[in-house]
């Protein structure tokens, strides 16, 4: 019975150890090498670039495309556009978009509404993520396709990501002295989408809607939707008064209501 133990013991630790020994260095490798049913795992492939090296020059043109003249950077946004285009590896292609995103282009915000059509959700939330720092086809145009993303799409995260942006991009309370009669029309028009939102049937995209209503509004409502709500139909002029503000005790941590009972 000791000896089984024993032997149960010895593969569960040979487990671990290679399970880690991707991540070792060559001279920890020879240690592990000395553990009985040790067999070393790489990535690399001979006569192809390992995915680690393949993503590191990708990045590298992102960087290099920045500050690149005109005619190198043409060149560069099709190098990237092929690798999207051509990789089944969506995580190169999410190196591709984030490469994509720091070079300034004619074409780059075609380039990434396209890449929203891709099939792998995490590849989408990268183009979303580039659209909102880099979008300059106008901010109506951007707010309209997060909106349609946060609505339509089918992934949960791509919608949050969405919501997400709207709250970040869309004009606030911080500069309301500012925003033109414009901006101003715009920020209500994303205060009624977002609560439109408040009733979908995924809860957390209903919390990251109150999020980008705190940020846009500047009204704190935490995460009550029903007081959300009601702001909403407010600003909608289907109410004439304001929901009433948290008290101290709601806005305190859960964590502390026990000590005030």
């Amino acid at each position: 019975m000791k000896g089984c133990f024993s032997k149960i013991s010895i593969l569960i630790f040979s487990g671990i150890a290679i399970s880690l020994s991707n991540g070792c260095t060559a001279v920890e490798n020879q240690y592990l090498a000395k553990l009985p049913f040790f067999e070393a795992k790489s990535d690399i492939v001979p006569g192809l670039d390992p995915p680690s090296l393949r993503k590191k020059i990708i990045e590298e043109k992102g960087t290099k495309g920045a500050n690149a003249p005109q005619d190198e950077r043409e060149i560069l946004v099709a190098q990237l556009m092929y690798e999207y285009k051509t990789s089944p590896d969506p995580n190169m292609r999410r190196a591709a978009v984030d490469a994509l995103a720091k070079i300034p282009h004619q074409d780059r915000d075609r380039f990434l509404k396209e890449i929203l059509r891709d099939d792998n959700p995490f590849v989408r939330m990268s183009a979303l993520e580039a659209l909102g720092k880099t979008y300059s086809s106008g901010l109506p145009e951007l707010i309209h396709l997060l909106v349609d993303r946060a609505k339509l799409d089918t992934d949960r995260d791509v919608r949050l990501t969405s919501v997400r942006i709207l709250g970040d991009v869309s004009p606030n309370h911080k500069k309301e002295s500012k925003l033109s009669q414009e901006e101003l029309s715009l920020r209500e028009s994303v205060v009624l989408e977002l609560g439109n939102l408040l009733q979908d049937r995924v809860p957390a995209v209903r919390y990251e809607a109150m999020l980008s209503l705190h940020k846009i509004t500047g009204k704190d409502y935490g995460n009550n939707v029903d007081r959300w709500m009601q702001y909403v139909r407010y600003v909608k002029n289907e109410v004439p008064d304001l929901p009433p503000r948290r008290s101290l005790v709601e806005k305190m941590p859960t964590i502390a209501l026990p000590m005030l009972k």
